[in-house]
Order: structure tokens, then sequence, then C-alpha cells
């Protein structure tokens, strides 16, 4: 008689079967391995809210500039995934989590160029080329979950401003739980999709959730 599935197998085939339909949500059980954190989530009271720290760039009076983004509310708030509405064995988080940081990671970059470049800004976009999602799982119920995100980015100032220049295949990699948000950038050019740097040990806290 087969034994029935656990929970985390059956979190792990249903995210499996995203993978084919979106094209990037992934399970690896692996990605929290080695790791020094109890069942590989960031302990609750590690952080203050207060010590939230992300561009927050005041409106520019200049009607040909860029205007700040605002930074997205979290999936469970949406309860939507890649591809809509998330099933109900796969709570908000874990499904909504790509869609999310990716909109987090807009807002991020575009403010923090508004913020440095100010009403000479002109263009911005960022493109994701890739992601990768890896659910977490603990013995005391809580969620979380890592991603990986890979972009280009476009950016242009007016004529007689310094232009900084685009860049390619960024890294960066977050950790979200339903109380904060852990954001990490890979310093370098690469192709893969590692949570390589891993945000819970040396990630900067950009998000508090009440």
């Amino acid at each position: 008689m087969n034994r029935p599935r656990s929970r985390r197998t059956l979190l792990a085939s249903i995210a499996t079967t995203a993978a084919v339909g979106t094209g990037g949500f992934e399970y690896d059980s692996s990605g929290v391995s080695g790791t020094d954190l109890a069942d590989g989530l960031v302990p609750a009271d590690q952080y203050e809210c207060s010590d939230v720290d992300r561009p927050e760039p005041d409106p520019t009076t200049d009607e040909d500039a860029l205007e700040p983004r605002a930074y997205p509310s979290p999936p469970w708030k949406t309860s939507a995934g890649e591809d809509g509405k998330s099933p109900e064995s796969v709570s908000s988080l874990v499904y909504g989590a790509s869609r999310y940081v990716t909109a987090f990671e807009r807002a991020y970059r575009r403010n923090a160029f508004l913020d440095r470049y100010q009403s000479a800004t002109r263009t911005f976009d960022l493109q994701r080329t890739g992601y990768r999602t890896i659910p977490i799982e603990s013995e005391t119920n809580r969620e979380a979950v890592l991603v990986a995100l890979r972009y280009d980015l476009t950016m242009e100032t007016q004529p007689n401003a310094v232009t900084p220049r685009d860049e390619w295949n960024i890294r960066v990699t977050y950790y979200l739980d339903e109380r904060l948000l852990l954001r990490a950038r890979y310093n370098g050019v690469t192709e893969g999709l590692a949570v390589d740097p891993d945000p819970r040990t040396q990630g900067d806290l950009v998000a508090c959730f009440d």
C-alpha cells in the first residue's frame, strides 16, 4: 500500500506543473541545504521594521522626468501568481512570489535611478529574462520562499546629463516570508539562477509587513 504524499511532496508536484505552464516556476528542496538558520527560515525577531532601507525618491516637478514607482503589495494581498489565481493547495505567498519580486525590483531600481539622477531621468526599462522560485517549508508551519531573478536594464537621462550605461544579466536574490522581504545582489555577470548570494544571511531588509 502506497503511503499518502506529504504536503511538501504535493507542493513540489504542483510547483513542477506550474513550471511547465509558466516557463519558470521551480521547486528545489536542495536550495536551503547547508544553512545554519532553523528550518531554513529567518527568525521572526531578526529584524525591526524600522530597519527597512530602500530608495524613496521625492516626486519631481519636471514634467519630462520619470515619476517614482510605488512598491507593490505582498502576494497574499493579491492572491495571483504568474498565470492567475493560485491553486488552493499552494499558498499565495509561494505562488505569487515571482510576480511580486519582479514588480518590487522594478520599483526598487527605478526609484534608485530617480534618487540619483532626479529630474534628468527620461527612460527606465527592466526586462526580466529568467527567474527561479524555491519554496521553504518548516516544522513551525511558517511559509517562506527564495527567488532568484535575472534581468536586463535600459536607462536614459536628458541629453546634457551623464547617461548611465545599460546593464545586462543582472541577478538579484530575495527571501520572502509573511513578515519581511530581504534583497541581495550578485556583483558580477552570470547566466545561472542559483540563490547566491543567500539573501537570508547577506541580504538587506527592503520591506516589512504588519
